[in-house]
């Protein structure tokens, strides 16, 4: 029998990523209570990763993908410090992790710059990642991928759950989208583009665990669409993200 794939390590990098994401919750809608710890969508990206073929770098960076993201804005209240705060987390996930997770983490982050600390408006960060996903070929692209679509697929899982429960009409559904910053109409396009990126992007192809990760997502999001009363073509031709 092989030896056990997880260390140490990965009970370490999820000490980091409790660390930097305490007292983060999940998005919920205006006026209800968050009570959901961010933690647990870093625990199911972790989970996804893992149970498609994920070594324990890759699921290392599952847990800490969204550290350089959201790290700085939960533990840096000087907002013009941001930055500098970001960097310091990829030289920590650097000396703790080393260069491949630190890699990793690097491609599931959007490159956009913040501005004065900020991230940069939703629609320019999200078509930069799609051309990012597009266009990275290298030795660890499909490690970057796996960790990426792991992402996206636990998110899209947890809308999909919502809009099943309570969203029946548009009505009841706008506040379940109005959490994220485009709604439903940007959330759906952005989702949907994503699986084409996905299936576009040179370092899936020849991997099958990581093909099988983005036909999951795909039959996701299109139970989305279909919850939602749309079509797929509909959906990628809203002009939000063209």
């Amino acid at each position: 029998m092989p030896d056990f794939p997880l260390t140490e390590r990965f009970l370490h990098a999820l000490a980091r990523a409790h660390h930097w994401h305490a007292g983060q919750y999940r998005k919920v809608p205006e006026g209800e209570m968050a009570t959901v710890p961010y933690l647990s969508h870093l625990l199911g990206v972790a989970s996804i990763a893992l149970e498609f073929g994920a070594t324990e770098n890759e699921a290392i960076a599952a847990l800490l993908h969204d550290a350089l993201e959201d790290g700085p804005e939960n533990i840096q209240t000087d907002v013009a410090r941001r930055g500098e705060t970001r960097e310091e987390l990829r030289r920590v996930i650097r000396q703790e992790f080393g260069e491949q997770v630190e890699r990793l983490v690097v491609g599931a982050t959007e490159d956009t710059a913040l501005i004065e600390g900020r991230k940069a408006p939703w629609p320019e960060r999200k078509k930069a990642y799609l051309q990012k996903l597009i266009r990275t070929e290298n030795p660890e692209s499909a490690a970057s991928l796996l960790v990426s679509a792991s992402d996206k697929l636990h998110n899209a899982r947890a809308i999909l759950a919502d809009v099943l429960t309570f969203g029946a009409t548009p009505q009841s559904r706008a506040p379940f989208f109005d959490r994220f910053n485009a709604g439903q109409t940007g959330t759906l396009q952005y989702y949907r583009l994503l699986v084409r990126a996905y299936r576009r992007a040179p370092g899936a192809h020849g991997q099958p665990r990581l093909q099988a990760l983005i036909a999951e997502l795909d039959r996701t999001v299109t139970a989305l669409e279909q919850a939602c009363g749309v079509q797929e073509e509909q959906v990628a031709a809203y002009p939000l993200l063209r």
